[in-house]
């Protein structure tokens, strides 16, 4: 398993650095580009989860009380 985990390491590393992202730094620490590629993500991801809330709220509170039965 470990050998895969690695291997997957490598692969995104490898993606990253086409795309002109630095995941290493000399100093060990996260890239400036990588934390706002981060920050970007988590903020999409939290809009995302509120729009889901909303029209989830929206939705149950459209459920009649009653149903009228056919004729």
């Amino acid at each position: 398993m470990p050998a895969a985990i690695n291997q997957l390491r490598l692969l995104i590393e490898v993606q990253l650095n086409l795309l002109g992202v630095r995941t290493r730094d000399d100093r060990g620490a996260v890239s400036t580009e990588m934390a706002v590629a981060i920050g970007v993500m988590v903020a999409v991801a939290a809009a995302a989860g509120i729009i889901f809330l909303a029209k989830a709220q929206s939705n149950a509170n459209n459920i009649p009380d009653t149903v009228n039965t056919p004729t």
